[in-house]
């Protein structure tokens, strides 16, 4: 997995992947990826990733057991400052997971 670019449901950008681990905008490790599923540095879960740019929780799915935390990886190079996109209409039973950050 090559850096990804992460963005809230309503446009705005909010950080990136980075070999399955997650960053915020300024590089600072966030939490990692499991599959499709993205947990926080502490082990609890945050959501899914959709659509490859976004992170989700699906209000339907039960919420996965917590995980042992990870070593955290060495903070990364921020990606080239991206431009906010165009927000998304709301899906039936999904909330965008990044408000909790």
């Amino acid at each position: 997995m090559s850096k990804t670019p992460i963005f809230r449901w309503n446009g705005q950008y909010f950080g990136f992947l980075d070999n399955y681990y997650f960053f915020d905008s300024t590089g600072k490790y966030i939490g990692w990826v499991d599959k499709k599923d993205v947990f926080k540095a502490n082990g609890s879960y945050l959501g899914e990733i959709v659509d490859n740019n976004y992170i989700l929780r699906n209000t339907f799915r039960l919420i996965p057991i917590s995980k042992i935390p990870k070593i955290p990886p060495i903070s990364r190079v921020p990606l080239v400052p991206r431009v906010n996109r165009i927000g998304r209409v709301g899906k039936v039973g999904w909330v965008d997971a990044l408000n909790e950050l």
